[in-house]
């Protein structure tokens, strides 16, 4: 391999670099989990008017998660099960990501050595 294939090649894979799927799964879990505690707590700081229910579309969640309400507990259940939603969602999307990039860098590596003299 020549110096400017040996180039090309380390250009082409740092523009398609690949993404640590338990690093972004962490990275997204953690920012669901914090975005759907801090809006718990935000509406049970902000309160309702008497007699009105405190968040009822926020309350709908707890259909989807168990234990969840619009309360400090259930802010903590909304937190566990935001993580652990979007540790998953960012495992598959970066893996989803990884493999599309794979097929992108093959095919274009099978095109090159086609079109080769």
């Amino acid at each position: 391999m020549s110096a400017a294939q040996f180039r090309e090649e380390h250009l082409v894979r740092a523009a398609f670099a690949r993404l640590a799927p338990i690093a972004f799964g962490f990275a997204l879990g953690a920012v669901a989990g914090f975005a759907l505690w801090l809006a718990t707590v935000l509406l049970i700081l902000k309160g309702a008017p008497p007699g009105e229910p405190v968040g009822p579309h926020l309350a709908l969640i707890g259909q989807f998660v168990p234990l969840y309400s619009v309360s400090a507990l259930g802010s903590a259940m909304g937190a566990l099960a935001g993580f652990a939603g979007g540790f998953v969602l960012g495992v598959v999307v970066a893996s989803g990501w990884n493999l599309g990039h794979y097929i992108w860098l093959v095919t274009l590596a099978r095109r090159f050595d086609s079109a080769a003299p």
